[in-house]
């Protein structure tokens, strides 16, 4: 039970510091800034340059950043990775993110991850979809660097 307050407080938490990313995006400066305390975070984008850009950015700010371009190979970096964050892609080449996000959350020992859909899908439809596999957060983008800063932060 209070493995499961912890996940709501977490959720609770999230959507307040999303909800102020806006006054983190006028705040920033342009420029990524180095992380106090450092993330394991894991990008599966199908998108080579924005999953190569999204590395450079993650590493910057100071965080162990690896991606993926495929979702059956995303599932297995996270079990050996062990990230703290995925930022995930809904439209991948083999399995969807939704998928993806099922099979994260169906191991116990990945409880712990939190899995951001970074994506071109705005419609309500995909949010209702998002939320419904586990993913903590639903981003379209392009998603501007203090709300990555922000949310990792």
């Amino acid at each position: 039970m209070q493995k499961d307050l912890a996940e709501d407080d977490w959720k609770r938490r999230l959507r307040v510091r999303s909800s102020g990313a806006a006054a983190a995006i006028q705040a920033t400066s342009g420029k990524p800034r180095k992380t106090r305390q450092p993330k394991r975070v894991l990008i599966v984008e199908d998108d080579l340059d924005s999953a190569r850009s999204m590395f450079m950015l993650l590493e910057d700010m100071g965080h162990t950043v690896e991606y993926v371009i495929n979702g059956y190979v995303a599932v297995d970096r996270v079990l050996r990775f062990r990230p703290d964050f995925v930022l995930l892609d809904l439209g991948l080449p083999d399995i969807d993110g939704f998928e993806v996000c099922r099979a994260i959350k169906a191991h116990a020992e990945l409880k712990h991850v939190r899995v951001i859909v970074l994506t071109g899908y705005a419609q309500d439809e995909y949010r209702i979809r998002s939320n419904a596999a586990g993913c903590e957060l639903h981003l379209v983008k392009p998603v501007p660097t203090a709300v990555i800063e922000y949310l990792l932060g």
